[in-house]
């Protein structure tokens, strides 16, 4: 049985009763065809709840050939194994209970696994407030903590990275509650469609406040933040709600009802799902890696990689201030600085506060944007933005700011004609600054 989440979440909106309501009525007490001939076994088989055994009961026929299955509902066809309180939908908990109390198999075993699926939805569901509800208290934080009071900048753009952010967490959350990795990977790919609905309809208000011609203060900006991911929770929520009544107001046996769902016994399995209060530091981590890098970003900022001799007073000559965001190891220096016109700032706005509050050390931040680089051979490469998905901090590319290498001959014959070293890395180097 899948071990349901409570989270007190204060962004947490649910429609599911009403959707539910509506579901309730579509459940028709009419004179059903029988089912089909049993398959050649017992009706109370002691099998393990697993895929192998929905592959050797061959339940994905099963289904597909039920007679009228085309147009029987899951709950219609639930009553008529005599499971007349198996009621699925997010904010329902359907139960097959126990193997022949009174449901036999094969049937026991769909309702099972509709069971499980349905647990699942619930899990999802709940793991989009988890997932806002994190992304409003880290990106708030650090909204506040690295733009001046005085910054004028029109910043509404980040309003749409946050909401690609908060798809990416509400997938870590989801793939990291499940203990199964098999089931996870599965729902982690059925899930993509209702978060790009959710994104789409959202970022139509972004695109509208992308255009006000307005100079928003700290307060505005993340008023904005919060209202835009609230929309987005709302939105997927909305979606996936609407997703889970479809599959289970549609006939079994068709390509929109439960038999799709359940092919191959993937929710034939016992999964567990991880207490959030396990997983909250590893996502909340990553998390901010991928939040300081859109602000940094937004800011002008990007990777010098060998500018100065580390000759500086901080640890291994590196740059010394608490303002400063700089690493040197085995003799070459690397710094995050910004792009200010054609000038180069190596001064941030808080920038003690990365480490000491976020626990993101200028090491981590330079050397995982130069070896990302390295790597693709490209600037900003993010190999997460199809879903896939980092497991723990140290997986590559979480930062991935853009590097100039300043070691370079051509970099640094126009550092010596005069140029900055911001005018040599847009002009020679080519980075997007």
């Amino acid at each position: 049985m899948i071990s349901m989440i409570a989270l007190n979440l204060c962004f947490f909106q649910t429609n599911a009763t009403d959707i539910l309501g509506r579901d309730n009525q579509l459940i028709r007490r009419q004179t059903l065809s029988p089912p089909p001939a049993r398959l050649n076994t017992t009706e109370c088989p002691d099998l393990p709840i697993s895929p192998q055994t929905w592959k050797s009961l061959n339940l994905d026929d099963y289904l597909k050939q039920y007679p009228g299955g085309v147009n029987i509902s899951l709950q219609e066809y639930a009553f008529a194994h005599h499971a007349q309180n198996f009621i699925c939908g997010v904010g329902e908990g359907c139960n097959a209970g126990q193997l022949c109390n009174p449901i036999t198999a094969p049937d026991w075993y769909v309702l099972y696994a509709s069971q499980e699926w349905n647990a699942m939805q619930n899990a999802i569901y709940t793991a989009v407030g988890f997932a806002v509800s994190m992304v409003q208290a880290t990106a708030a934080a650090m909204v506040t903590d690295f733009y001046p009071p005085e910054h004028k900048s029109v910043l509404y753009k980040l309003n749409d990275l946050f909401v690609m952010l908060s798809a990416v967490a509400f997938t870590v959350a989801v793939l990291s509650l499940l203990l199964d990795w098999p089931v996870a990977v599965f729902v982690g790919a059925a899930i993509g469609g209702s978060l790009a609905a959710g994104t789409s309809a959202v970022l139509t208000g972004v695109n509208l406040a992308n255009s006000w011609n307005i100079k928003p203060d700290g307060f505005t900006k993340w008023s904005n933040y919060a209202y835009y991911l609230s929309q987005w929770q709302s939105k997927v929520q909305d979606e996936l709600a609407n997703n889970a009544a479809s599959v289970i107001s549609a006939g079994i046996s068709s390509t929109a009802g439960i038999s799709e769902a359940l092919k191959g016994g993937n929710f034939l399995t016992d999964v567990q799902i991880r207490p959030t209060s396990e997983i909250e530091d590893e996502i909340k981590y990553t998390m901010s890696a991928r939040i300081l890098v859109d602000i940094i970003r937004n800011q002008g900022g990007y990777v010098t990689y060998g500018s100065d001799p580390c000759d500086g007073k901080g640890p291994n000559g590196a740059w010394d201030g608490e303002d400063v965001i700089s690493f040197c190891k085995n003799g070459t220096m690397m710094n995050i600085v910004r792009a200010k016109g054609n000038k180069t700032k190596k001064k941030w706005y808080n920038a003690r506060l990365i480490a000491s509050k976020y626990g993101l050390t200028a090491e981590y931040l330079t050397t995982q944007s130069v070896e990302c680089q390295k790597k693709y051979k490209t600037f900003g490469y993010d190999p997460y933005r199809n879903g896939s998905l980092p497991k723990s901090a140290s997986e590559e590319c979480i930062v991935n700011l853009p590097v100039c290498d300043c070691t370079s001959p051509e970099i640094k014959r126009a550092r010596k004609k005069g140029h900055t070293t911001t005018v040599a890395c847009r002009e020679v180097g080519k980075l997007p600054i």
